[in-house]
């Protein structure tokens, strides 16, 4: 169930911390977040996001602004899902002060620091549009993909044009098949009588029934990552930070890692959700594999 924080943006802050080190939290900005810099000190609040920001993600919808305090949040959060025409205003000054991605640079910084760094400088002199942002930071901020759910459960769609195009034409091959089978089972119905003598007497239809049958290939399902078996070892839990198709990168204790989607019959998470991951079985590889997270690891979302 979410929650809603509305008041000031410190008070936002401490609404938002709130069990972040035990919970995912999913914060949509819907409306402008000011940046109120008469809220009190934020040092503590706005650093436990920092150090637990593996666990928030930010959204900013289609058409709005997020105020300089949401492009706070965004900076504290180091991912997040950004429309493309998205505002995202400009960080005030006071803002920058205590930012930890606003910090000078230093050598070592993994990739996503330095595009943050790289970010709290372009937003330092004006506003952004949401894809300005995604193409200043790609491994950082990405377009929403979501899927929904049935109630019962049963079916799910994906946000996904190929994987539409692959199913409409799955379903058209599927229509061709029947009306054919049902054409033929009219026309040429493959029926005999039994005859007196013991023999068979073909029906007036029987020479119909020795035509060809037209057979159809029927695509195969769209398969999502390479297949591995069981888990090859002890798992553990990693924030996907790009896209896993097949192939991306997750951050594990702090550190970017390349990983290969090992579930081929499931969509890969989007960025910004949580996926275990283990060492693969070839020596001297690097690369991990990642597969759905443990069952009874939830996300507790909340909403500006």
């Amino acid at each position: 169930m979410a929650d809603t924080c509305d008041e000031n943006f410190g008070a936002r802050l401490k609404c938002w911390s709130r069990s972040i080190d035990e919970f995912g939290v999913l914060v949509t900005l819907d409306d402008q977040v000011p940046f109120d810099d008469k809220a009190g000190d934020l040092g503590t609040t706005r650093q436990t996001l920092w150090d637990n920001r593996q666990n928030l993600v930010v959204e900013v919808p289609e058409g709005k602004k997020t105020g300089g305090g949401g492009t706070a949040l965004l900076l504290l959060a180091g991912t997040g899902w950004v429309a493309p025409k998205a505002t995202i205003d400009r960080l005030p000054q006071a803002a920058r002060q205590g930012l930890p991605a606003c910090e000078p640079a230093k050598a070592g910084d993994p990739g996503y620091l330095t595009e943050l760094h790289a970010v709290c400088g372009l937003l330092a002199a004006k506003s952004l549009t949401g894809q300005e942002l995604i193409d200043a930071a790609p491994a950082t901020y990405r377009t929403k993909q979501s899927f929904s759910v049935s109630t019962d459960g049963r079916s799910s769609v994906w946000d996904d044009l190929p994987l539409v195009i692959a199913s409409a034409l799955l379903i058209a091959l599927l229509t061709a098949f029947v009306l054919v089978i049902r054409r033929s089972s009219r026309a040429a119905p493959h029926r005999t009588l039994a005859a007196a003598g013991g023999g068979t007497v073909p029906t007036t239809n029987s020479r119909a029934a020795d035509e060809k049958t037209t057979h159809l290939r029927v695509e195969p399902a769209t398969r999502h990552g390479r297949r591995v078996g069981n888990v090859p070892g002890p798992a553990r839990s990693a924030v996907v930070r790009t896209e896993l198709h097949p192939q991306g990168y997750v951050e594990l204790g702090r550190v970017l890692y390349r990983a290969v989607w090992a579930e081929p019959g499931r969509p890969p998470p989007a960025p910004g959700q949580l996926v275990d991951v283990t060492d693969a079985r070839e020596r001297d590889s690097d690369v991990l594999y990642a597969f759905p997270p443990t069952t009874g690891r939830h996300a507790k979302g909340t909403r500006s």
